[in-house]
């Protein structure tokens, strides 16, 4: 079963289409056609059930030449579902081996110096509710955008992004003696129990709702933590106006972040 993983541009692990097809058994004089209805296929993807999107769930390789076979490159994701699909007999060892991947080795965050310092600017901006408030709702659009309505966007994101629900959270605070109410929302909730997380979650929204894979949103998202940590940031409320204590950023990330449109 030879299928290397590979790491896009976008720091997204990757398959060949060519490579699943021939891992998975198929002939093939049949991929062409294969990997067209591939394409084009509905799958249950973890964002819900829809086709597969471009320069998201695959691309198509720049070094495919016009009039011959095309080559595409599937993410862990697709490629599992892909593989499911078909009527292979070695389609369910295929897939736990990619499914094991995308749970052992999520997308590898790998950036340049430049990025990174863009990263931090990003999290010292993050650090105000405005910014973690306008990039929730970028990725509510973006998943709208993708999935046709906002149905089930409260779980999706408390599973993708928040990684907890309101009732754990406000367990945990009763556990530690500290005071909330009915009426306080996730983010209410979190900025109580780990600021932190309010700013990791916040760069998980901005970087999701630009295309990034979950995965990679996430693992940017933990960096942003650190980054918070190391840097003592304090979140805060500047939706009246900054604060003494609201972390100094560049005015330009700031005013980029809490733009709600996308």
């Amino acid at each position: 079963m030879d299928l290397s993983i590979s790491i896009s541009k976008k720091g997204t692990r990757v398959v060949k289409a060519s490579e699943l097809h021939r891992a998975l058994g198929l002939a093939d004089h049949h991929y062409q056609a294969n990997v067209r209805n591939w394409i084009r296929d509905v799958y249950q993807f973890a964002d819900g059930i829809r086709k597969p999107e471009g320069l998201k769930d695959f691309a198509r390789s720049p070094k495919t030449k016009v009039g011959i076979v095309h080559e595409y490159y599937f993410n862990l994701e697709m490629a599992r579902l892909v593989a499911l699909s078909t009527k292979s007999k070695v389609k369910q060892a295929i897939a736990t081996k990619l499914s094991k991947e995308e749970a052992v080795y999520p997308d590898r965050v790998q950036l340049t110096t430049a990025e990174t310092l863009d990263l931090m600017e990003q999290t010292r901006a993050m650090s105000r509710i405005s910014c973690q408030v306008a990039a929730e709702e970028r990725h509510l659009q973006a998943y709208i955008r993708r999935t046709g309505s906002q149905d089930f966007w409260n779980k999706f994101r408390a599973d993708n992004v928040v990684n907890t629900t309101m009732e754990d959270l406000r367990k945990a605070l009763t556990c530690r003696g500290q005071s909330f109410n009915r009426s306080h929302r996730v983010r209410d909730l979190l900025l109580r129990y780990d600021p932190y997380e309010c700013v990791r979650a916040g760069i998980v929204d901005h970087y999701a709702a630009q295309g990034y894979s979950i995965p990679y949103s996430l693992e940017l998202g933990k960096l942003a933590r650190e980054f918070a940590m190391a840097m003592h940031l304090e979140v805060t409320d500047d939706r009246k106006g900054e604060g003494l204590f609201t972390a100094p950023a560049d005015s330009e990330v700031v005013r980029q972040l809490q733009r709600v449109a996308a």
